[in-house]
């Protein structure tokens, strides 16, 4: 192999996975993925809300620093950085539902919900994921926006049925009050 084939082989390499680590989605996955986000997330938020998580997770994806060095917290004085990017096995994932959905018949978005979670329970136990991770993890991308939408401050307001808006700063002024239910 000549030294300029070799190189432009590792660029072109080094390239790909660069953009598979930190690209978003393709326009099919996130379509497959809106549909997806109707089955492992609570029905109860509707279409509209559904497909922001969607919007920002796939933003999430995208935005994502692999090496990063995130907080150790008190008493832990170790540096620790973030992993390699969750997303890397996403585009397949969604491929596999929406294969998996084709062997029935439809595209994922056409079969009836009883259809869609068989579908998705089967990938899931392919992949053997057992419970929500405390962080996507790039198991399964239905686990992994399961766990973005349930481990963050929204889920959690959710999840109570109150805004407790964790994330947001109240100030000391109404620290001591109950948080507001959620309209």
């Amino acid at each position: 192999m000549e030294r300029r084939t070799f190189f432009q082989w590792v660029t072109f390499t080094f390239t790909r996975l660069a953009r598979a680590q930190s690209g978003g989605l393709p326009p099919d996955g996130i379509r497959t993925l809106r549909d997806l986000a109707g089955v492992v997330l609570p029905g109860s938020l509707g279409r509209q809300r559904t497909d922001g998580i969607v919007a920002q997770f796939d933003r999430w994806i995208r935005e994502y620093k692999p090496g990063s060095e995130i907080s150790s917290g008190y008493g832990f004085p170790r540096v620790q950085v973030i992993p390699a990017s969750p997303a890397l096995h996403y585009p397949e994932q969604l491929r596999q539902l929406e294969t998996a959905a084709a062997a029935k018949g439809a595209p994922f978005a056409k079969l009836d919900a009883a259809a869609r979670r068989e579908i998705v329970e089967a990938a899931l136990a392919a992949a053997k994921v057992d419970s929500i991770p405390p962080r996507p993890n790039g198991r399964h991308i239905a686990a992994d926006l399961m766990s973005y939408f349930y481990n963050s401050s929204a889920g959690e307001d959710h999840l109570y049925g109150v805004a407790i808006r964790r994330d947001d700063c109240r100030g000391l002024a109404t620290s001591g009050d109950r948080p507001a239910p959620l309209a």
